[in-house]
């Protein structure tokens, strides 16, 4: 008999078996050695003749193999002078020469990285391919195009480590970004923290507590200052992991539109229940936009708390607060009945597109 409490539910070892069957949780146990595997494998790779300091750097990816890409260019804002900017689409911005593009894709066969593939080719700019293999390791080798590849058998989302740190090295080694040793051993330290507290042996712990006060209604992720990239990623989970729609925001451009609906008496919000993303690394000023933002929409009658991710650094913020999403996706998968594993949906679409080139 499964129980009716969300939380005695997540304890009872039938249902995960019975939901994931495949133990998708393992994957995300691994996420801290991986991420530490990857930032070796980055520091080692042969970048070839690629000239330090380019003067524009542009990140091409999409979904799981664009979450690296958005980190990346969340740190650059503070530890560049070179402009980093990610492109999830078919085009690129025009291209110079010297333009260092970086294509990520996981599976090698992203039609949209592909097709920026082409244009770095057609532009004679710099390229880097970091991906599994596919047509993208084939076509980068053949072009002489530096590839950093590497294996993994989980989906493109569950390799946040490789997306993340894989990236992070080749770039601090090109001089793009000056993040120190003692700044990425920070990041590891969150994800080993998270993954120790919120994994399936820890009762009641926050990700579950998080997932069982979800269960029942939309996620509304509202990430402060650097933490909004955090938001994107609860939000792509939760569609990915628990099969449930999910909204995502940043502080303090949320407090310049939203909030005027989020934290109004009577206007409409639905079943919406928002979480606001908090560390110690965020902005003062946004740190009080966090709290009198939650404030003013409690006060309206929202469901809302605040998710203090911890970390003293951005990088620390941002990877405790991504996993502490992985996890809460996970764990509002297993309330919904939904394998974490599959997606039908996405890859009907992928076969759909197929067809029709």
């Amino acid at each position: 008999m499964i129980p009716d409490d969300p939380l005695l539910k997540l304890e009872d070892p039938a249902v995960r078996q019975r939901v994931d069957p495949s133990q998708f949780h393992r994957l995300l146990e691994q996420l801290p050695q991986q991420s530490r595997d990857a930032w070796a494998m980055g520091l080692d790779a042969d970048l070839g003749d690629t000239p330090k300091r380019p003067p524009r750097v542009l990140l091409a990816g999409l979904g799981g193999s664009a979450i690296g890409a958005d980190v990346a260019a969340t740190l650059a804002t503070d530890l560049s002078a070179t402009p980093v900017q990610v492109i999830r689409n078919y085009h690129l911005p025009p291209l110079t020469k010297d333009t260092l593009v970086v294509l990520c894709s996981f599976s090698g066969n992203t039609e949209e990285t592909l097709t920026a593939f082409d244009a770095v080719e057609q532009a004679g700019a710099r390229g880097i391919a970091i991906t599994t293999g596919g047509t993208l390791k084939e076509r980068a080798l053949g072009a002489k195009m530096p590839v950093l590849t590497y294996q993994w058998p989980g989906p493109p989302r569950t390799g946040l480590g490789y997306s993340v740190f894989n990236l992070l090295a080749i770039l601090r080694r090109l001089e793009v970004i000056d993040i120190s040793d003692a700044e990425i051993e920070t990041g590891f330290a969150a994800l080993d923290r998270v993954t120790t507290q919120c994994g399936i042996s820890s009762d009641a712990n926050r990700a579950k507590t998080i997932a069982a006060w979800l269960y029942g209604g939309v996620p509304a992720i509202i990430g402060a200052d650097m933490l909004e990239v955090a938001a994107r990623r609860w939000a792509g989970e939760m569609s990915e992991n628990a099969k449930q729609v999910a909204a995502a925001y940043g502080i303090p451009e949320f407090n310049h539109n939203q909030l005027e609906a989020a934290a109004r008496a009577g206007a409409e919000v639905g079943p919406l229940r928002f979480v606001l993303l908090d560390a110690p690394a965020v902005y003062p000023r946004n740190r009080l936009r966090v709290t009198q933002t939650a404030e003013m929409m409690l006060a309206a009658g929202r469901q809302v708390q605040i998710a203090n991710a911890g970390g003293n650094t951005a990088i620390e913020a941002i990877l405790g607060a991504c996993a502490l999403g992985s996890w809460t996706s996970y764990y509002l998968g297993l309330l919904r009945d939904h394998d974490p594993a599959p997606l039908t949906v996405m890859d009907r679409l992928k076969r759909v597109l197929a067809q029709e080139r």
